[in-house]
Formats: C-alpha cells, structure tokens, sequence
C-alpha cells in the first residue's frame, strides 16, 4: 500500500514500470536479432547445401564448364600464328575510312540493305555508294583477301567482374563484314560477280576470325556476319551470274549453318555468372566494383550499399545455385533439335526478382529470362540487354539464312550444269547437296517452288515474334509468321533497272 504522504512512491512506482518496459523491451529485441541471424545462418547453410548439389552434378555431367577451364580450352584451339586473321581484321577496320562509315549510317546507304532483289538501286543510291569506291578500294582489296581463312583468335582481358567485359573487337568484325558486303554489291554492278561471291567468303571468314569465343556477345556477333555473308552472297547472285568459288562458298555456308552459336554462347556466360558469384563470395569483386551497379544507375556507391550487400551475403550460395540451375536448363535445352530449342527454352522457369522474392536478386539482375519483362519497372540485366528468345531466335534464324543459301547456291550449280533449275531439292542429292536440309523451325525439309522468272528456297516460321517483310511466296497463306529464304532469278532476270518511284 502506497503512502499517501510519501512524495518519493509514486516516481519510484513508475521507475520500476519503465525499467520492467525497457527490460523486456531489449530481450524482445534481442529475440529477434537472434531468430533472424539464426534464420541467415541456416539460410546460408541450405544455400550451401543446394550450390553444392549443383556443382557436384555439372562437375559429373559437364567437366570443364568453369570459366577458367573453358578459356583454358579456347587458348588451346587457337589456331596457329601464321594462321590467325584476327590481327588482320583489326588491321583491316582500323583502315577503313570515317567518310565511309559515315555513308554506311547515313540514309543514302539504305537502299543497300535490300536482301535478293533483283533490281538494282536508284542511280542515285548508286552514285553514292560509288563516290567512296576510290577511297577504300585498297581497304576493300585487303578485305577481300580473308577469303577462304581459317579462322583466328582476338585477344580478351577480361574485366574483373567477367560480365562487365567489353569487347571491342566484335564492332570492328561487324565494320569488316559490312565493307565486304558492300564490295560485292559494287563488284556485281562492275560486272564482276565473282569477286562478290569472293567477299561473300570473306565475310564468313571475318565470323570464323571470332570463332568460338566463350561469350554470348560475341557469339551474337558471329551470327550477325554468317547472316550478312548469306545475304551478300545471294544479292550478287540476284545481280549477276557468278561462276567460280559457288561449291567452296557452299560447304562454308552449311559449315557455318551448324556451328552451335548458342550453345557455345550459354555455356561461356554460365561459367562468366560462376565465376562473378564466387568473386563476390571471396572478396576478389568488391560490390561497389561490381558492374550492374552502372545498369542500377547508381552513380556512386555508399556505406548503405556495402551494408546491405554484406546483409545479403549469406544468401549469396542459393542465389548462386538458382542461377546455375536456370542457366543449366538453358544450356541443356540448346542441345536440343534445333526446332525443339524455343520450346524447351520457353519452358524453364524464368528468374524472379522483387517484389515477389528477394533471395535470388542477382540471378534476378544477370540470368536474362526467356521472354522480355512485362514489368512497369523492368529489370535490368548485366551484359545481354536481349531477350533469350531474341538471341535464340537470332542464332535459329541465321541458321535458316545459312541453309538457304547454301540450296541456293546448290541450285545455281545444278542450272549452270543442265541449263534448267531441278524440279525438287531433292534433285540436289548427293551430287550438290549431300542431304536435303530441313527447316530450323518445325523440322520439315525446306521449302521450293519454281515460277515462269525464279525459283524460290525459302523456310516458314510459324508465329514468329520478329516482324519483318518478306515475299509474298515465302508465306503459308494467312498464317501469322514469317517467311527466310531467297530467290533465285533466271539469268535475263537478273540486275534490272530500278523500278521508277
């Protein structure tokens, strides 16, 4: 019973009440932290467990699927000295002069870029590109000179972080394999269509130069030179009747048509994501120095960042087996058929980041998924701003190219040599062709028609994502797709004026 004359019972009462709130207060507190770094203690330990049930089975089933064993490998496949055009390549951009890259920028070079049409340009695109032949004449002499190469190997530092490497080189491969294309459209308005199916050659040559480089980027460039050859190729068929050089250029093109640019590309970026998480697990990729932080826009790393991320680390092990997990069903379904890829790329669950799950955000910021985001706010991923649907469709797509013209090549041979185009492909085989090939998209042989002025080879892919035009005769009625292919033209067809506008 409290005094009532006591003036000290009462603040006395209420110092016990706050000590006794304060008290339990801490433990509460302390509670938690307990629960919560017991809870990342066996997060961490789970995480551990899964990575290493991930890496047990690649090391069983994919030995040497690490990045320092794949560039390992790669160091070792170079090619000989006297037969590396890399350094020749490069040599070879570095030479090639700003007026004309500007040209190739500039609107008067678009009508360049029309694909086996077998009317020439407007004479005044054509008086264009002709006033730089004089000035790159000798840069296009030494291009032309890759014809027929091996292949070769560039020089690669890797960055710290192996996501954040730039490869400069690829752009110069690319200013290469359009200088050569147009050298073979000029050669084949000079009337000298062998030389352009000679720089056709070459431009397959500057993608064999690249080779299998162990990276996505790299690999995508690849395909965008066997794409432009093909092309280049085709056009200087569309535009004259070469004679010479058309069984080499074939066997390269079906050479170039089943290397595995995918498969070789995934690969290289499983051991590149391996190789950033164990760098950040060690220490050796300080996060500040971590290159998706330029993608996050984060202009300059604080104290919050670097707490947060030592927060995170022990969730590192099961982000890390997330990643390699995803990225192994990716690479497991690139070995499929090639009709089959998209499919069974399409079924691998895609990579979920915040707000739904934030125990796997760096797979979530460098595993690309399959299908583009749909999100408000859409994710940023590290070093493949595509889709994989759009890589996948890129590498599906050049393949087609590459088969296309390859039979098209086939069938030119086969009309040089009996003065007819064959009533089917499979006429071709084996003297011109040593199988029909089938389409990349549904695993049907490709498709032929013969008309009263051309023939056409051409593949149908059914509800394409990619819109682009394409002759009428390369569709299947209203289908939703698209039609690759090319045509071939009679020989009074060919290199006709340009239609007046």
């Amino acid at each position: 019973m409290i005094d009532p004359d006591d003036d000290f019972a009462l603040p006395r009462s209420r110092f016990r009440r706050v000590r006794k709130i304060t008290f339990w207060s801490l433990g509460l507190f302390a509670a938690i932290v307990f629960v919560l770094l017991l809870g990342r203690w066996q997060t961490g330990r789970l995480g551990q467990r899964q990575l290493a049930v991930v890496t047990d089975r690649l090391d069983a089933t994919d030995p040497g699927w690490r990045l320092d064993a794949i560039l390992d490998e790669w160091v070792k496949a170079a090619p000989p000295q006297d037969e590396n055009t890399a350094p020749q390549v490069l040599e070879i951009a570095d030479a090639v002069p700003d007026e004309w890259k500007k040209w190739l920028a500039s609107k008067e070079a678009t009508p360049w870029e029309q694909i086996s049409d077998n009317r020439l340009p407007p004479q005044d695109a054509i008086a264009s590109a002709r006033s730089h032949a004089a000035s790159t004449s000798r840069v296009r002499a030494q291009a032309r000179g890759l014809c027929g190469a091996r292949g070769g190997r560039f020089s690669v530092a890797l960055h710290p972080d192996p996501l954040g490497t730039i490869l400069r080189h690829t752009n110069q491969c690319w200013t290469v394999a359009s200088l050569l294309r147009y050298d073979a459209y000029l050669s084949a308005l000079e009337k000298d269509p062998n030389r352009g199916i000679s720089s056709a050659r070459a431009a397959l040559a500057v993608a064999r130069a690249i080779g299998d480089e162990p990276s996505l980027g790299a690999q995508l460039f690849r395909v965008w030179c066997v794409t432009t050859a093909a092309q280049t190729a085709m056009q200087v068929l569309a535009w004259g009747e070469p004679n010479e050089g058309l069984e080499d250029l074939q066997t390269e093109l079906l050479v170039a048509a089943d290397v595995p640019y995918l498969r070789i590309g995934l690969r290289a970026y499983r051991g590149m994501v391996d190789a950033l998480f164990r760098g950040l697990a060690d220490g050796t990729i300080p996060p500040e120095h971590w290159d998706w932080i330029k993608g996050a826009n984060i202009a300059e790393v604080g104290p919050e960042h670097v707490a947060a991320f030592r927060a995170y680390r022990a969730l590192l092990p099961g982000d890390h087996a997330k990643a390699l997990g995803i990225l192994t069903a990716y690479y497991e379904a690139a070995k499929r058929p090639p009709h089959e890829q998209l499919a069974a790329l399409s079924a691998v669950p895609p990579p979920v980041g915040l707000p739904d799950e934030f125990r796997h955000l760096i797979t979530w910021l460098v595993v690309p998924p399959y299908a583009r985001s749909t999100r408000t706010d859409p994710q940023r991923y590290v070093s493949a701003p595509p889709s994989l649907s759009e890589v996948a469709g890129a590498a599906l797509q050049a393949r087609a190219n590459l088969l296309c013209a390859a039979t098209g090549i086939a069938c030119e041979r086969f009309r040089l040599k009996n003065g007819r185009w064959p009533g089917a492909l499979t006429d071709l085989v084996p003297t011109f062709l040593p199988a029909a090939p089938l389409n990349p998209f549904d695993g049907t042989p490709l498709s032929y028609r013969l008309f009263a002025d051309r023939a056409a080879v051409y593949c149908f892919w059914p509800d394409a994502p990619t819109k682009a035009e394409c002759p009428e005769e390369f569709r299947r009625g209203a289908a939703p797709g698209l039609g690759i292919g090319y045509r071939l033209w009679n020989p009074d067809t060919r290199g006709l004026p340009a239609k007046e506008q």
